[in-house]
């Protein structure tokens, strides 16, 4: 299929001069603030984690189902949900979906154990999962088709505030308040992108008769948990345990289940057609490599910022604020480069600055400051917003109005799947790399002895590296060695570090490589 369009002279002057109701702006608000909700929700929640644990006297166990609840069950419903937005019309299935969502967060706010929380958090992902991609959908109805990369560029923008100011609004809540208030937190935003997008966004025009295709619904849920849950436990199990295999090969049996259903059936939840679309299926795969190799800079530098140096959680966010200030406003931009350089173009100038920035995170050691770690995160922002807002242009802006919401909810189920396989796939290859190097590290410092060999041998130790060995990691060690081991250590995690930026590096070119098969989106209207 070809879906490029050559446009004369006159036509592009044309489209140049379209303009966007002013509707289409307030709609942006609404669903910007409705989505706020959700993203902040994720980083004040994980700042909050140890406090939970504490009020609600929770395993680590527990403590950690509060964030795999959650994750499971709205990676498993983001699609279904965005098939069942398309049939009962986007701006009614967001308005559910901010609703309940707030009403879930108090629920969460007031839960006296920690069961309760985490049945709270579910039900946060239910209607989080039917939030998101009616979100999109919104306004890919509201805006012109010329105007709608810039309208995903300032949308773009909200998850950059969310992520710089969620860590350090969670630590200014657990500490001047109490860990409720970060749920709590949730309902100002909710009631007002409620009464906000009750009034500005227009209902519907489009939307599908056809019934829910409920066995498709069913087995994609199915699959999705199940794969996502294998990735999950990998970093924990290890990729060639049983358990990690079997639930990866039953999520891949399910999809294969799947796409059976979908032909079969005559009304799919999902238009396999979608991806007979080249630039749709290539903004897939844009989407998850993305998201994988940004994980490789957020999630590992949270540990090189607290752990090897020894930062608070609060003055952590603060040092990655180069990343995340500069990602709020390269998002927009990237709105506005991609109506100048095309989508492909926008995206190949994305991957050269990932690239970029990620061969100057390798030149970071222990003790690096400030001046060496921002240019990095600057270019690491642009990157990442001049590669997400046009991948997410791709996928979203390729379908037809009608079929938006399922094809956002692919977008952010690729985007949920490359983040949570970036956090995997490195955290086992930083595990590897700490394990081969540690033990000789030490015996190195210390000069060997039996000493050595049993701090070389300890698991527990071994397991705090793979954090950045932290202060509180340091504290066991006797006096005379603390110095040397913990210095050690560092290095160990900072080695393994740069292994995983190479390998992020490497997965930016092949993004890069990609853009090349992107064509300008045409959908149908």
């Amino acid at each position: 299929m070809n879906d490029s369009v050559v446009l004369e002279p006159d036509e592009k002057a044309a489209k140049a001069e379209v303009k966007v109701p002013s509707k289409a702006w307030l709609s942006l608000i609404a669903v910007a603030l409705g989505m706020m909700v959700v993203q902040l929700d994720g980083t004040v929640v994980s700042i909050a984690n140890p406090a939970i644990a504490t009020g609600l006297h929770a395993s680590l166990d527990g403590i950690g189902w509060v964030t795999t609840a959650y994750l499971l069950v709205l990676a498993g419903l983001l699609i279904p949900a965005g098939t069942v937005a398309d049939k009962i019309g986007h701006k009614k299935a967001f308005l559910i979906g901010i609703g309940g969502f707030s009403l879930a967060s108090l629920a969460c706010g007031l839960a006296g154990s920690i069961e309760v929380l985490i049945g709270g958090r579910v039900l946060q992902a239910v209607f989080g999962a039917l939030l998101g991609p009616a979100g999109l959908a919104v306004l890919r109805a509201a805006f012109p088709p010329e105007k709608l990369a810039m309208a995903f560029g300032w949308f773009g923008s909200v998850s950059a505030v969310a992520l710089a100011g969620g860590p350090v609004l969670g630590g200014v809540l657990v500490e001047y308040a109490s860990w409720p208030w970060v749920f709590f937190i949730n309902l100002p935003f909710g009631v007002v992108a409620v009464l906000v997008g009750l009034t500005v966004i227009p209902n519907s025009a489009e939307r599908s008769a056809h019934r829910l295709d409920l066995p498709g619904a069913v087995t994609l849920t199915c699959a999705m948990v199940s794969a996502i849950w294998g990735v999950t436990r990998a970093q924990a199990e290890g990729w060639g345990s049983v358990s990690t295999l079997g639930f990866i090969a039953l999520g891949v049996v399910l999809l294969a289940a799947f796409v059976v259903i979908e032909r079969r059936t005559a009304n799919p939840m999902v238009p396999l057609g979608l991806f007979r679309n080249r630039t749709f299926t290539v903004g897939c795969l844009l989407m998850l490599v993305t998201m994988f190799a940004f994980f490789a800079i957020l999630f590992y530098l949270t540990f090189f910022l607290q752990g090897v140096q020894g930062k608070s959680a609060i003055m952590a966010a603060v040092a990655m604020l180069p990343l995340t200030a500069v990602f709020t406003f390269a998002s927009p931009v990237a709105g506005w480069v991609t109506g100048k350089l095309g989508v492909r173009g926008t995206l190949m100038t994305g991957a050269v600055f990932t690239v970029a920035s990620l061969a100057l995170l390798l030149r970071l050691e222990p003790e690096s400051g400030f001046m060496t770690l921002a240019p990095a995160l600057v270019l690491a922002g642009i990157g990442v917003g001049f590669m997400m807002v046009p991948a997410i242009q791709a996928i979203v802006g390729s379908a037809p109005v009608d079929k938006a919401g399922v094809a956002s909810g692919v977008q952010q189920s690729t985007q949920q799947l490359g983040s949570t396989l970036g956090i995997a796939v490195f955290g086992s290859l930083l595990s590897s790399v700490v394990g081969s190097r540690f033990a000789t590290a030490v015996r190195e410092a210390l000069g060997g002895g039996p000493v050595a060999d049993r701090i070389a041998n300890d698991e527990q130790l071994r397991k705090s590296v793979e954090l950045g060995f932290p202060p509180a990691a340091q504290q066991g060690l006797p006096a005379e060695t603390a110095s040397a081991v913990t210095r050690a250590a560092h290095d160990t995690f900072v080695g393994g570090m740069h292994t995983v930026f190479l390998v992020a590096a490497a997965v930016a070119v092949v993004a890069g490589l990609l853009s090349l098969l992107v064509r300008a989106p045409e959908a149908s209207a």
